[in-house]
C-alpha cells in the first residue's frame, strides 16, 4: 500500500512536528517495518532528519526497532492513543440517554466533559428546554480549576496527578468569585469529594452557575464529568443540593454502564 498524499501544511506549524507526523503516518500505511532509507525516499526527507525523529519516537515508544533488520515499526503507544479515543466515543454513546433524561428533569443544559491537560473539553451536550437556558458548543473548553466539570474531575483524581495539574495551571480571576489560591482550592475539592458533586458559583462566568459530578470507568478511575449549567436565577443557592443529587445519580448511572462497580 502506498503512502497517501500529504495533507496541506499549516503555515505556523513547526516543521519538525509536521515531519514527525509524516513519519508516523507512513508506518500506518506501510505493510511492514520501514528503514531509514525507505522513509527518506518515500517522504523525500533527509536521512539524518528521519533518524533524529525516529530516535525521539523510539524513546517515547511510538515506534520499536527490529534488532535483526534495524528497521522500525509502530509501537504499542499508538494503541494507547487509539484506546483513549475509543473510550471517549464509548463514553458519549453510553452517556447520551442519561444527558437527555437529566435535561428532562431539570430543563437546563447538560454537558459531558473530559480532562485535557489543565482544561476540560466538552465532548457532548444536550440543550435545555428552558427558553432561557445556556447555549453551548461541543468541543469548547474551560479551565479545570474554576468550572464544575473540571472541579468534579480534580476532586477525584489521585493526589499526585491532581497536584501536577494544579502546578501547571495559570490561575486567573475570571470573576470576583474565582478561587485562585491553591490552598483554598484544595480545601474546596475535599468538600466536593465528600459531597459527591461540585458547584460552580459564577466562578467561570458572571451570571452562570453549574453543578457537576464525576464519571468513573471499570477501574474506578475518574474519566470525565457530567454538568448541569444554568443562568444564576435558574439555579438558586437553596436548589443546589437538589441539582447536586440529580447530577450525582446520573454520574453514577453512567459509571455503572462504563463498568464501574459503584453502588452509591
Amino acid at each position: 500500500m502506498g503512502i497517501p498524499e500529504k495533507t496541506q501544511r499549516v503555515s505556523n506549524t513547526p516543521q519538525t512536528v509536521e515531519k514527525a507526523l509524516d513519519i508516523v503516518e507512513a508506518f500506518v500505511h506501510a505493510e511492514g517495518s520501514l528503514g531509514i532509507t525507505e522513509l527518506s525516499n518515500k517522504l523525500k526527507m533527509n536521512k539524518s532528519t528521519v533518524y533524529r525523529i525516529l530516535q525521539v519516537l523510539l524513546g517515547r515508544d511510538y515506534v520499536h526497532q527490529d534488532n535483526k533488520t534495524n528497521k522500525y515499526y509502530l509501537g504499542y503507544k499508538i494503541l494507547t492513543i487509539g484506546g483513549a479515543l475509543l473510550g471517549q466515543i464509548q463514553l458519549r454513546e453510553v452517556a447520551k440517554t442519561h444527558l437527555e433524561e437529566l435535561v428532562a428533569e431539570t430543563a437546563q443544559t447538560v454537558r459531558l466533559a473530559i480532562l485535557d491537560q489543565e482544561e476540560v473539553v466538552y465532548i457532548d451536550h444536550v440543550e435545555g428546554r428552558d427558553p432561557i437556558s445556556i447555549r453551548l458548543q461541543i468541543g469548547s473548553r474551560g479551565p479545570v480549576y474554576c468550572t464544575a466539570a473540571g472541579k468534579s474531575i480534580l476532586a477525584f483524581l489521585e493526589e499526585k496527578e491532581r497536584n501536577n495539574i494544579l502546578a501547571r495551571c495559570a490561575f486567573e480571576a475570571l470573576t470576583s468569585k474565582t478561587i485562585i489560591k491553591v490552598k483554598n482550592l484544595k480545601a474546596h475539592l475535599r468538600q466536593i469529594k465528600k459531597n459527591g458533586y461540585s458547584f460552580c458559583d459564577e466562578e467561570y462566568a458572571k451570571g452562570v452557575r453549574a453543578v457537576g459530578a464525576p464519571v468513573f470507568d471499570r477501574e474506578m478511575k475518574v474519566i470525565g464529568s457530567i454538568v448541569v449549567v444554568a443562568p444564576s436565577f435558574r439555579m438558586k443557592h437553596n436548589e443546589v443540593r437538589t441539582f447536586g443529587k440529580k447530577v450525582k445519580e446520573t454520574g453514577l448511572a453512567i459509571s455503572r454502564k462504563m463498568g464501574c462497580p459503584v453502588t452509591k
